[in-house]
């Protein structure tokens, strides 16, 4: 309970917007961050976070922004501790008393050269992307997968890759992986956005300068799914590839665990990148396959003496164990903002140096959804990893 209220204090903090500033600055004016957290503080102290014996309860809503903070946190302290010259302000984007329009309108916002934003929804992300090329403001947009909305607006970046771009790496990777395989490729039967799946694999099918991929396609009906719907399409006496072109979790998991409950067919089940939060694809019953899924992020092994240290230092501070989101709040923070102080207003023309890398290497790359457009839409991170599992143990990153 002591700790509870100890990073609840942190988070009321937060919403006053009081200004961190990591350096004594003398005559150097410092250069500005403004970072965007979903917090939802003023929510927090609610006679519906109490429960009938009077314990406080934390709103799971909270949780994420939370974490991500305590990782921004973490890189003004290293950012501090290096006497780097910058002036951070971080705001909550779910403040009940002020809404995020306004919040943009901020005077003290006028002259903040960089914005990092954990935005959650498409309103959010297209009231972030006009103020940023409103302003000639870079914004890390850095958790929210998508782009909906944006045009011409080369200071938006899109950490988090799209789904489009998941789709992308995964045709080349099992393309480069298994262009020998025939790939038993399993849809949800009557789901719309496995259509948009299949027919964007066969389109890339048709326009690849490399050798296609050999596909065969099935639809199942997740109520009725058993071993029976693959077993005319598995080989007992060689290995197989299973791509579930479904981004529903919960289909996702059932092909995983239906393909381990028959351990005589060897299988490499490839999915999405929402495989990443299913946590029994680690378990028992998905023990006898291969899983392997796309991401954008990875931290242990990229840096482990660094993830070693945050979780040593977390742990110290919060009597707990870092989640992905506060490694992308500290990621983002000291990375992204190491560049500014380095690149000044020319950062967006050089958002790919790799100088300040902490965990993840990004390769942001000018996307224009349309020929005919004179500027980029938006910069997209195309790096994607792909990590290979087998019972909860990984086995390769790729």
């Amino acid at each position: 309970m002591k700790n509870i209220y100890r990073i609840l204090l942190l988070v009321v903090a937060v919403t006053a917007f009081a200004r961190t500033s990591t350096a004594q600055y003398n005559s150097v004016k410092p250069v500005k961050v403004a970072i965007f957290i979903p917090l939802y503080a003023d929510q927090v102290f609610n006679a519906a976070n109490i429960d009938n014996e009077g314990k406080f309860n934390l709103p799971k809503n909270v949780l994420p922004g939370l974490e991500f903070y305590n990782g921004v946190m973490m890189a003004i302290d290293s950012l501090a501790a290096e006497g780097a010259c910058v002036d951070i302000s971080i705001y909550d984007i779910k403040q009940t008393r002020q809404t995020l329009a306004v919040l943009l309108t901020l005077p003290e916002l006028s002259d903040v050269g960089l914005m990092i934003a954990a935005i959650t929804n498409t309103a959010e992300l297209k009231l972030f992307a006009d103020h940023a090329l409103n302003n000639n403001i870079p914004l890390i947009s850095a958790t929210y997968p998508n782009y909906v909305g944006v045009s011409e607006n080369p200071f938006f970046v899109l950490l988090n890759s799209s789904f489009q771009a998941h789709l992308q790496g995964l045709y080349k990777h099992l393309q480069r992986y298994y262009s020998s395989k025939t790939v038993i490729a399993v849809t949800r039967k009557g789901g719309t956005a496995e259509d948009f799946i299949k027919t964007y694999f066969t389109n890339l099918n048709k326009s690849t300068s490399s050798i296609p991929l050999k596909i065969k396609w099935i639809a199942i009906d997740e109520k009725t799914m058993n071993i029976s719907n693959f077993a005319a399409n598995l080989d007992s006496t060689r290995s197989n590839v299973v791509f579930v072109a479904s981004p529903i979790e919960t289909f996702g998991l059932k092909v995983a665990q239906t393909l381990s409950s028959e351990p005589k067919y060897p299988v490499t089940a490839i999915g999405m990148p929402t495989w990443d939060n299913i946590k029994e694809l680690d378990g028992p019953t998905c023990s006898n396959i291969d899983v392997v899924f796309s991401t954008p992020f990875v931290f242990y092994s990229q840096n482990p003496s660094l993830a070693s240290s945050i979780n040593s230092r977390y742990f110290d501070k919060y009597y707990s164990r870092p989640s992905d989101m506060a490694f992308k709040g500290f990621e983002n923070t000291y990375h992204f903002t190491k560049l500014f102080i380095k690149h000044k207003a020319n950062l967006v023309n050089n958002l790919t140096d790799t100088a300040f890398t902490v965990f993840n290497k990004f390769d942001l790359q000018p996307i224009k959804l349309k020929s005919e457009n004179v500027k980029p839409d938006f910069l997209e991170n195309k790096k994607l990893y792909f990590i290979k599992k087998q019972a909860g143990t990984v086995k390769s990153i790729i």
